[in-house]
């Protein structure tokens, strides 16, 4: 069998948007390995920038998002496509087996973060292709605010949005061919146009149509114990129920305060606001938020039980 590229695609949004989610669909529909996040890409091309190779295994070892990979190929085969470069490096390391032994060769990666790294990510990997994900600024913060890291008052957690989703849509505005927003509302409904567009994008064929049997193919990512919670609708299908809980998980007040500092986002991305003339957090909000007079960034508490997940994943034996 002739050996396939290498042919990524980097699903980025900002954390909460449905990321795992699409990664777990378009794993089906593309017929792509769905690997967990990979957030140590950053060090691993830095370490290839800078000609330290030697560097590459000690970073797999001491990142805590490497131990969530079970599907590992052996040492001796990685160093030697380390010898290559980067692109055979990320391929052995993605199929273990070798990328030949696969189909299509497609990655689906749906680090969330993948949108600081777009210039980077595009530069090392010429054949991806760049998926942004957006969701209703509300949702998302409704969200995250029960999970044990990232914003847990509605002041930060909408610049928090803003400054996320800002990344992906500069990057779909400015490279076009290489990246695509999609909404993730339409997309958990079933809308066949969005599913549409976004599959044209990825397989470059403008005649492509899906059904909606396709778009509720049964997948074969399996979701990592550690982050299983967080992602308790992955593989359940399609359901548009999802996009609508925030409204009754957040209070009014928490959804006017998001609405009056996210409003310049939410208006152009097309999310009808519930106050049109939203009140920004008053001075005692913002003290009872932890936001004035300085931002304290995250409760004490919720970071140590965040730091003890982490450190009861066990990391995998390793291939070979």
């Amino acid at each position: 069998m002739t050996a396939c590229p290498l042919r990524p695609v980097f699903i980025g949004a900002c954390p909460r948007s449905g990321t795992t989610f699409l990664g777990e669909r378009l794993g089906a529909l593309l017929n792509g390995r769905v690997t967990p996040e990979s957030q140590f890409k950053r060090d691993l091309l830095a370490a290839f920038a800078k000609g330290r190779t030697d560097k590459l295994q000690g970073i797999l070892d001491k990142s805590f998002y490497y131990r969530l990979w079970t599907d590992r190929p052996d040492q001796a085969a990685l160093d030697a496509a380390a010898a290559e470069g980067v692109e055979p490096y990320f391929a052995r390391l993605v199929f273990p087996e070798g990328i030949d032994t696969h189909p299509t060769g497609i990655w689906v990666d749906h680090t969330p973060v993948n949108f600081s790294l777009f210039n980077i990510l595009r530069d090392s990997f010429p054949l991806a292709r760049f998926v942004h994900i957006v969701r209703d600024g509300r949702a998302v913060y409704a969200s995250v605010q029960k999970l044990s890291w990232g914003p847990n008052n509605p002041v930060e957690g909408a610049w928090w949005w803003r400054a996320q989703v800002s990344a992906g849509l500069a990057a779909s505005q400015m490279f076009p061919d290489t990246c695509i927003t999609v909404t993730y509302e339409r997309l958990a409904s079933g809308d066949l146009a969005e599913w549409t567009r976004l599959m044209r994008f990825l397989r470059d064929d403008p005649d492509l149509t899906l059904t909606e049997a396709e778009i509720n193919a049964q997948g074969n990512y399996d979701v990592p114990e550690f982050t299983r919670h967080q992602h308790s609708l992955v593989g359940a299908g399609i359901a548009s129920v999802r996009t609508e809980a925030w409204k009754t998980e957040l209070s009014g007040r928490e959804i006017e305060i998001f609405e009056a500092n996210a409003n310049s986002l939410l208006d152009p991305l097309g999310y009808e606001r519930l106050y049109l003339h939203a009140k920004h957090a008053s001075r005692r909000e913002k003290l009872a938020f932890g936001e004035w007079p300085v931002r304290i960034k995250a409760a004490p508490l919720r970071t140590l039980r965040s730091r003890l997940r982490r450190a009861r994943v066990a990391s995998p034996g390793k291939a070979g």
